[in-house]
């Protein structure tokens, strides 16, 4: 962080005092004095928070052609906070710069508090009071700057930059007890300041041509996203089933996209576009059939761009000033978002979500035909019949570290039942220094008693990890290589034969360098599978890489030496804030891609753990993230597991609040989506009489199931399982 002198000739006084306040301010000091209106200029590339550098008079405001980019308006939402992701949703990494003016009634001390989701830089009238490279999710208040300011405006500019997931900044201004004030501000240059900053001077020939030149290439580009947008919705996977609901939805968004490409094509002087009307007709009639909303935004969409002919007009004509060419050129880029938003809206929120209740049904059900005869082998037409599904082919996982640790037995009994109640699988702990924490005096009790309590839940079960950097026992650091190396081997070969044949599967990671330190040896990751291959475990090896191409080299490889590998593994840990619907799929298809052929298959993908925070202010948030992940990893058919981390807030890892229970053990809105997805929407309960023929049929999900038939006081019951063979 720097802390740079006030400027005698401007309007900041004596001396800035720099504070960071990491804890979060008391609630008594209120949610006012937010700045919610913005001029917002990215994506800009790279990651450092003096770049690029700017003028100390330099100023943003919307419309505001400069750095490559139309600076474009954005607005805070209620919690203050200014989402940046919604704004460049692409990029997984850079740097947006954020620019608004705000006014002081009075000389005297001022505090402003910033969040941000990373890192931070914050100026006020070209001066530097605060830079902070820090990886974060947002949070109201994280940082205090307390400065003394002369009365009137001021001009303050905030970088942020972005290392991945969320993407966000707050600022608020309080007064010198900290207390909220609700102060004027506002995005476009005041008119007190417009003669400092020349905004009636007339615009360069060569500012307008820049700016021209971009609005076209994005007015292009948005034209091929639409075309690109219904390509993606055209294809369909071999043998793929169209259900009921994605089948409307899928026809209504090629007819959106079609269309919505047709008037952008007409707008843009392009041949074979059709007319005009019948395009944008077309287009609000199909977002229509989407929802009444959609088709009113679809609407108003097509106005605008009637509208936007005006503003290429003024871009070129023959004396503009800065502020009419911002004007136009923000007019423009609102079009041109707005269509970005809408194309979004349609895809991802009304198809996408139709699309994977379809994949679900294609990839985890199987028609399921039940035929009653009597005991000559004649029909039984009229037989009542009950389907009731027991236990899911797919693995729904949690972390049970917690297992016992309660301390008395009501809240062991709360937790257990809260475990089973959602879950078939159930991941324990195989740290090595727990489980060896004096060298050669092995302690197994833990592992042993959480192993016969799955066994009697008849819960499936992982151990993770066979070998982990950070669990090596701080003995090894004092053997020599080669004995850290045998220890190493012994200890694995001895955990697997151990458990063996209690174990379903066991994870075994690599970390980023691709060696694990076990004192002053190296380890490979590789080593480790086949040190336990050689142990004879029951269940296969999971095997995890945050290098995707190196995991599909290293899964290849192993599988073709016939070792018994059993997937690869994703972690979700989301502690910077839950991912969007984009990353969720990037890191799925990365998983994916990084499988090995095997016969007409590939090796599953397993996530191996998941975590989404839901602190007191982001549960309903958390509840939504959850649900949108767990629905795209079991749309997808390559995907085998899900395991929650952890599942209570009162063990949570880190320390963060991300369990699916309050650290009481109350359940949170997300336990209750999981639940609602798990054990209803996901689970197949069917009851009904046989047809003429003896035969009753449902759309089944894999799995075990017990059915019972019951006709002329008599019934029968018969436990059957239902798998991706049929």
């Amino acid at each position: 962080m720097k802390h740079v002198p006030s400027n005698p000739c401007r309007t900041l006084a004596a001396a800035l005092l720099i504070m960071l306040a990491m804890a979060a301010p008391c609630a008594a000091r209120g949610t006012g004095g937010f700045l919610r209106d913005w001029a917002v200029c990215g994506p800009l590339e790279g990651t450092k928070l003096a770049v690029p550098a700017l003028a100390p008079d330099a100023v943003g405001y919307p419309g505001l052609y400069s750095l490559g980019r139309v600076w474009l308006r954005a607005s805070a939402q209620e919690d203050g906070r200014v989402d940046l992701r919604r704004l460049f949703p692409d990029p997984p990494t850079g740097t947006a710069l954020a620019h608004t003016f705000f006014h002081v009634p009075a000389d005297g001390t001022y505090v402003l508090r910033l969040g941000s989701d990373d890192a931070v830089r914050a100026e006020i009238d070209g001066w530097v009071l605060l830079e902070h490279d820090v990886k974060r999710s947002w949070r109201a208040d994280a940082e205090e700057i307390v400065v003394e300011l002369k009365s009137g405006w001021h001009r303050l500019l905030v970088r942020v930059v972005d290392y991945g997931a969320q993407w966000a900044f707050s600022v608020r201004v309080a007064d010198d007890k900290n207390r909220p004030i609700e102060v004027q501000h506002q995005a476009d240059v005041p008119a007190a300041l417009a003669e400092e900053y020349r905004l009636d001077d007339p615009v360069t020939l060569e500012r307008r041509a820049e700016a021209t030149l971009y609005l076209a290439a994005w007015a292009e580009q948005t034209l091929t996203d639409l075309q690109m947008r219904r390509a993606r919705l055209e294809a369909l996977p071999e043998g793929y089933a169209t259900f009921g609901e994605y089948s409307g939805a899928r026809s209504l968004g090629l007819e959106f996209f079609k269309s919505l490409a047709a008037e952008w094509g007409y707008r843009l002087g392009g041949d074979g576009a059709g007319e005009s009307p019948e395009a944008a007709s077309a287009a609000v009639d199909a977002a229509t059939g989407l929802s009444e909303s959609l088709g009113a935004e679809t609407r108003n969409l097509l106005a605008a761009m009637a509208d936007a002919a005006a503003a290429w007009e003024t871009l070129g004509g023959a004396r503009v000033s800065e502020r009419d060419a911002a004007s136009a050129a923000l007019r423009l880029a609102d079009v041109l978002q707005d269509t970005r938003r809408l194309a979004d809206q349609v895809e991802k929120e009304h198809v996408l979500m139709a699309r994977l209740e379809s994949d679900i049904r294609n990839w985890r059900q199987r028609d399921l035909t039940v035929r009653v005869l009597d005991a000559e082998g004649g029909r039984v037409e009229g037989a009542e019949v009950e389907i009731v599904q027991t236990q899911h082919e797919f693995l729904f996982g949690c972390n049970a570290f917690a297992l016992g640790q309660w301390g008395n037995e009501r809240k062991n009994r709360l937790y257990e039942d809260a475990l089973t109640h959602l879950f078939n699988l159930v991941t324990v702990p195989l740290y090595w220094s727990a489980i060896e924490p004096r060298q050669g005096r092995r302690e197994f009790d833990t592992i042993d008693r959480m192993l016969r309590w799955a066994e009697k839940k008849n819960l499936s079960v992982k151990g993770d990890p066979v070998l982990l950097e950070e669990t090596v026992p701080r003995w090894a650091a004092e053997m020599a290589p080669g004995g850290a190396r045998e220890a190493a081997e012994s200890h694995v070969c001895g955990l697997v034969a151990r458990y063996a044949g209690r174990i379903d599967w066991w994870d075994i990671f690599t970390p980023v360098q691709g060696e694990i330190k076990v004192g002053p040896a190296d380890v490979s990751a590789d080593e480790v599978v086949r040190w336990a291959a050689s142990a004879g475990p029951k269940g296969g090896l999971i095997l995890h890489d945050p290098d995707a191409r190196r995991l599909a080299q290293r899964a290849a490889a192993l599988q073709a030496a016939g070792l018994p590998v059993a997937g690869v593994g994703v972690l979700a840990h989301q502690h910077a804030g839950a991912w969007p619907v984009d990353l969720v799929r990037r890191t799925l298809d990365e998983a994916a891609a990084a499988r090995t052929p095997r016969g007409d298959a590939g090796l599953p993908v397993h996530v191996s753990a998941i975590t989404i925070l839901g602190g007191p202010d982001q549960e309903t948030e958390q509840a939504e993230a959850v649900r949108r992940f767990y629905t795209e990893a079991f749309a997808r058919p390559e995907v085998a597991s899900i395991s929650w981390w952890d599942l209570s807030d009162a063990f949570a890892w880190q320390n963060a609040p991300g369990g699916l229970l309050r650290a009481d053990l109350s359940p949170k809105p997300a336990y209750e989506a999981l639940d609602r997805l798990i054990q209803h929407l996901w689970r197949t309960d069917a009851a009904g009489r046989t047809d003429e023929e003896g035969r009753i049929a449902v759309r089944a999900f894999f799995g075990s199931y017990r059915i019972t038939a019951r006709a002329d006081r008599r019934s029968r019951t018969v436990e059957v399982r239902l798998g991706r063979d049929g």
